[in-house]
């Protein structure tokens, strides 16, 4: 009897295993015409982030570390008299290794420690860099301007692509003698965000020129139409 529950128990499980598979997208009619829709929106960034910091070297690991974070705690000082909050600050990156130079010893330490700035103000990231550098960080990367709630555009995103191929589609369906159906399915495709955001490369005693240029946002999708 053991033997046997075991057996019901296993084919009632496979059974339900095949029940909640996804039905395949096929159309009743046996006709049926797949297209993509692709649509791009071109939005200005509101948001901005960076990466600023302080890469120290010394004979000994303390005497690394106590330089680095006198020089760090400046460069954030200097960042926070310039209006970054303290929210909008994160420590992204802290590094200690050792450095092996030829022919001297002993070997000297190198300590290195990122603070990352994420804010709304994309106006005042040029002051802000030159602030930072001015008050001692020799590090400085990953800028990028971004939205911060790419989500909201995504309907309206996504309802340009269907239309784009629903378009397609109805071509198609002229060009074959037939008329278009109803939707099948629908697959959204959309794969993520192109910055088109940029930095000048001009430097000089001056702020850096920096320009935050337009993000696309790309938004594809499949979908599969009846032929009547």
């Amino acid at each position: 009897m053991r033997q046997v529950a075991v057996i019901v128990i296993t084919m009632t499980l496979l059974a339900g295993s095949v029940g909640a598979q996804t039905q395949p997208c096929t159309s009743a009619t046996g006709r049926a015409l797949t297209v993509s829709g692709a649509a791009t929106l071109r939005l200005k960034p509101d948001r901005v982030s960076f990466s600023v910091g302080v890469e120290t070297d010394a004979p000994s690991v303390s005497e690394a570390f106590k330089r680095n974070t006198a020089k760090l705690n400046t460069v954030v000082a200097a960042l926070k008299g310039r209006g970054v909050a303290s929210q909008e600050i994160q420590t992204s990156n802290f590094s200690i290794s050792s450095r092996v130079e030829k022919g001297k010893k002993p070997p000297g330490f190198r300590v290195s420690n990122l603070v990352t700035v994420t804010r709304e103000d994309l106006a005042s990231v040029s002051e802000l860099l030159q602030a930072a550098v001015a008050a001692g960080a020799n590090q400085v990367e990953g800028l990028r301007f971004f939205i911060g709630d790419a989500g909201k555009s995504q309907p309206r995103g996504l309802e340009m692509a269907f239309q784009n191929a629903r378009a397609k589609a109805e071509k198609l369906a002229s060009l074959s003698g037939r008329a278009l159906g109803e939707v099948v399915c629908v697959t959204d495709q959309s794969v993520g965000v192109l910055s088109e955001g940029l930095v000048a490369h001009r430097y000089d005693a001056g702020a850096p020129n920096i320009e935050a240029g337009t993000e696309a946002l790309n938004f594809n999708v499949s979908v599969v139409f009846e032929l009547k």
